[in-house]
C-alpha cells in the first residue's frame, strides 16, 4: 500500500495533466478553476529562478567514485588501503598537498562513506576547502561500506563477513587508519574531524586506549540514537546499499524534476530534521552518497543506546552472549571521562537525531571539551551538505586546526 503522501502527490499530477479538459457542469468547472490556480502557483519560479516543473541539471559527478570526483575538481588524488588487525582491508582517499602539511582525517557517518565530503560544490566542501589551504586531506571509509568490502579471508556473501557493530569499527578501523596516515605522511598528530557515527566510534577507542590521547578532535553531531526498532533481519547481514535497484529507483523518483527532488527533501525533513538548507538541484549527488551499506548490528545499536538512555555503550548480545563477551550480564559502557584528547563538539539546535539533550549528555561526560557551539537552525545534514555550511561552521572549524 503506498504511503498516503505519495498518494496524494500522484492524485495532484493527475489532477493537473487533465486540467485542459472540457467542463460541463459548475462543480466540475470548480475543480477545473482549482487545478488551473495549483498548476500556475507551481509554474511560478523559486528561489533559483526555475519552476517546480523543470528538469534537474545533469550532473556527471553522480557517477563518479570519490577519486574520481576528487579529480575531475581540478585536485590530485591517492588511492591507499590498509588492513585492520581482523582482516578487514579499508579504503582511504587521499588529496596531497605538495609539501609535506599538517594532516586532517575527514570520517562520514552512518551509511555514507568518503564520498559525503565530496557532495557540494568545492567553495563549500570541507574536503577541498581544506586542500585550497594545503591541508593533506585523507577521506577514511568504515568497514562495509561500498569501498572498504574487502577481507582477508572472508567475501561480503558470508554471515561472518558482517558480524561487526560500532565496537569493531571504532577499536579496530579507526586506529588502523589513524596509525597508517600517521606512518604514511610521517606526521606525529592529526586532526580527527567526524560526522555523525564518524564520532561516536571515534570515541570509543579515545575511552579505551591511553595511547591516543594527542590528537585534537573537532566533532560534531557525535552519535545518532533516534532508532526504534533493533534491525535484526532473518538472513540479512549487510544491507542499505543504493546500488542496483535502489540507485535506479531514486533517479526515476527524486531526480527528473524540481518537485520530485523538493519531495524527496521532505523526505530527509522526516528522518533528521528541517531540510530546506539542502539545496534541490543536489538531490541526485545527496542520494547516490547517502545510501552506502553498513551491517544490520551497526543499526542495531542505534536502538540499543537510544533504548538504554543517557549511557554510551557497547553491543548488547544478550544476557548469555553479553557473559562470554565481557564477563557480565549488561555490555561495557564507554567511559568518555576517560578521554584526553581535547575535543570540540558541534551541534544543531533541529537535529532530530542528536537532539540539543543528547549533545547536552555527552558534554556532561567529556573531561577535556575544549567548546561547543551549537547552531539553532542546524539539522543532521547541514553539517555535510548545508548551502551555508561554509560560512556558519566550516570557517569555524578551519580557525581551531592548527596551520597547516
Amino acid at each position: 500500500m503506498l504511503p498516503s503522501r505519495l498518494r496524494c502527490w500522484w492524485f495532484a499530477l493527475l489532477t493537473i495533466g487533465s486540467s485542459k479538459a472540457i467542463y460541463s457542469s459548475a462543480e466540475s468547472h470548480h475543480d477545473y478553476v482549482l487545478s488551473r490556480g495549483l498548476l500556475e502557483k507551481w509554474r511560478t519560479k523559486t528561489k533559483n529562478g526555475v519552476t517546480l516543473f523543470d528538469r534537474l541539471p545533469r550532473n556527471v559527478e553522480r557517477s563518479y567514485t570519490p577519486p574520481q570526483v576528487i579529480e575531475h575538481r581540478g585536485f590530485p588524488v591517492e588511492v591507499h588501503h590498509v588492513t585492520t588487525e581482523d582482516g578487514y582491508i579499508l579504503e582511504l582517499h587521499r588529496i596531497p598537498s605538495r609539501t609535506p602539511r599538517k594532516v586532517v582525517f575527514l570520517q562520514h557517518g552512518v551509511l555514507q562513506s568518503s564520498g559525503t565530503w565530496l557532495v557540494n560544490p568545492s567553495s563549500r566542501s570541507l574536503a577541498f576547502l581544506l586542500a585550497e589551504l594545503s591541508y593533506d586531506v585523507w577521506l577514511g571509509n568504515f568497514r562495509g561500506n561500498r569501498y572498504s568490502r574487502k577481507h582477508t579471508t572472508l567475501t561480503p556473501d558470508e554471515a561472518e563477513f558482517w558480524k561487526f557493530s560500532w565496537d569493531e569499527i571504532g577499536n579496530y578501523d579507526i586506529p588502523s587508519m589513524m596509525n597508517y596516515i600517521l606512518t604514511e605522511t610521517g606526521q606525529s598528530k592529526l586532526s580527527y574531524i567526524g560526522h555523525s557515527l564518524g564520532c561516536g566510534v571515534a570515541l570509543a577507542p579515545l575511552s579505551s586506549f591511553a595511547y591516543i590521547t594527542t590528537d585534537f578532535f573537532r566533532v560534531w553531531a557525535p552519535f545518532t540514537d533516534r532508532i526504534e526498532d533493533a534491525l535484526k533481519l532473518i538472513g540479512v547481514h549487510g544491507w542499505l546499499d543504493s546500488e542496483g535497484f535502489g540507485n535506479r529507483f531514486f533517479e526515476l523518483v527524486c531526480e527528473q524534476t524540481y518537485i520530485q527532488a523538493q519531495s524527496c527533501r521532505n523526505w530527509f525533513r522526516s528522518v533528521v530534521g528541517p531540510s530546506e538548507n539542502l539545496d534541490p538541484a543536489m538531490i541526485p549527488l545527496f542520494n547516490v552518497n547517502f545510501l552506502r551499506g553498513t551491517s544490520v548490528s551497526v543499526i542495531a545499536q542505534f536502538a540499543q543506546n537510544y533504548n538504554a538512555g543517557n549511557v554510551f555503550q557497547a553491543y548488547d548480545f544478550g544476557r548469555r552472549g553479553n557473559l562470554l563477551r565481557y564477563g557480565s550480564v549488561k555490555p561495557l559502557e564507554y567511559d568518555l571521562a576517560k578521554i584526553t584528547a581535547p575535543v570540540y563538539v558541534f551541534s544543531g539546535g533541529s537535529d532530530h537525531l542528536v537532539t540539543p539533550l543528547d549533545v547536552d549528555w555527552l558534554l556532561s561526560k567529556l573531561k577535556n571539551l575544549n567548546g561547543s557551539n551549537r547552531i539553532s537552525d542546524y539539522s543532521h545534514l547541514d553539517f555535510v551538505w548545508g548551502i551555508d555550511v561554509k560560512e556558519k561552521l566550516y570557517e569555524k572549524v578551519i580557525a581551531l586546526l592548527p596551520p597547516p
